[in-house]
């Protein structure tokens, strides 16, 4: 990890600076090992995550899938950082049945603050392997999050408080 450390105006040791992390933060942060990617866009370290792309099929339902989480970090001046998360989920179909055939789409979308853990399995097709047959995805936002704040704890940097 960087430790570039110095001393302030005021006489008090610094964390490593803003910009040195930024700069080490996606040589440090990825790993072809991990499902997700980190890049740096202004002053925000982002992970990235498409955890699922699938097609399901279903006796009388086929459902397109794509799920996507984001972890953005934004690195203040004075050694702190504040924390976003955002989901994106969207869903086509096309059911059967009693004689019709309906089509259907559905989008969610959210940012703020969150921890959620999922697993989801069933019959269809993994868009990203092509994988064909019983398939499953799995996510968890901690794993992003404990990465990226390692990586800013090691380096002496705490997350902003309620009004910093």
């Amino acid at each position: 990890m960087c430790r570039d450390s110095w001393i302030s105006e005021k006489g008090v040791t610094m964390t490593t600076d803003k910009y040195s992390m930024l700069f080490h933060a996606p040589n440090m942060l990825n790993n072809p090992n991990i499902p997700w990617e980190v890049t740096v866009e202004g002053d925000t370290i982002i992970a990235r995550w498409k955890w699922m792309d699938a097609v399901w099929f279903a006796p009388n339902e086929i459902t397109d899938d794509v799920k996507r989480y984001s972890f953005a970090v934004t690195l203040s001046d004075k050694g702190t950082y504040k924390e976003l998360d955002s989901t994106e989920e969207k869903s086509r179909s096309v059911t059967m049945g009693d004689g019709k055939i309906g089509f259907g789409t559905s989008q969610d979308m959210f940012k703020g603050k969150k921890t959620q853990k999922s697993f989801e399995f069933g019959i269809g097709r993994d868009n990203d392997t092509g994988k064909i047959g019983f398939i499953a995805f799995k996510y968890d936002t901690t794993q992003v999050k404990d990465q990226i704040r390692g990586y800013l704890d090691a380096n002496g940097w705490k997350k902003a408080g309620l009004f910093g």
